[in-house]
């Protein structure tokens, strides 16, 4: 059955906040250099990821967007302002969607690009590093950045997240080579390989 646009929103922040509890650390290969990308996920992060900001015609909750996420959660905020918003179905479903795929995403087969938006035929303000292309259900494009945060723990942050439209966002992007995928769970540090040519590389 399918799901309300409520309970999208709902599963969006589960996922979200799920994916709190992790990061992840990609490993590729370029030039004969070995590469590192530890990718990281905050609270604050989901909001805009999520596309709030598209919601320009309503008057929603008031939260930081550090606490927005808990209180779409715990059921302290009331987000049918959200749902009325004209912009919703257009661009802030297609991004719930993708969030809701993202750890899918991330655990199963992708294809890493760094990014170079002067190569595409249209105009995207999209400011990003790397681009991961999914191809599960769906075609999921997540753009990471280099964080701001200052934190060793999260090298990049998502930076934008959706499904694949009109637009394909992997057109002139230049592909790089994954050798290793793990995932550390934070709070026990126990790291799973989810994909590795490396090892097998040096076995060689």
């Amino acid at each position: 059955m399918e799901c309300s646009n409520k309970d999208i929103l709902f599963q969006a922040a589960e996922a979200w906040m799920d994916l709190t509890r992790y990061r992840y650390i990609f490993t590729y290969g370029y030039k004969n250099k070995l590469y590192t990308i530890t990718l990281g996920f905050t609270p604050s992060d989901f909001p805009h990821l999520a596309g709030f900001q598209y919601m320009k015609d309503i008057a929603a909750p008031r939260f930081s967007p550090n606490k927005l996420l808990k209180k779409i959660l715990d059921g302290t905020v009331d987000t049918a302002p959200f749902l009325r918003a004209a912009q919703f179905e257009n661009d802030v479903v297609p991004r719930l969607h993708a969030i809701m795929r993202l750890k899918e995403s991330l655990d199963s087969e992708f294809t890493l690009f760094k990014y170079m938006s002067q190569f595409y035929s249209f105009y995207t303000n999209i400011k990003a590093d790397y681009l991961i292309s999914s191809h599960i259900d769906n075609t999921d494009f997540i753009f990471i950045i280099n964080s701001q945060n200052g934190s060793a723990s999260i090298e990049y942050t998502c930076c934008s997240i959706f499904e694949k439209t009109r637009r394909n966002f992997e057109e002139g992007q230049r592909e790089r080579t994954l050798l290793k995928k793990e995932r550390v769970h934070i709070s026990t540090n126990q790291t799973d390989i989810l994909y590795d040519r490396l090892s097998a590389k040096s076995e060689e």
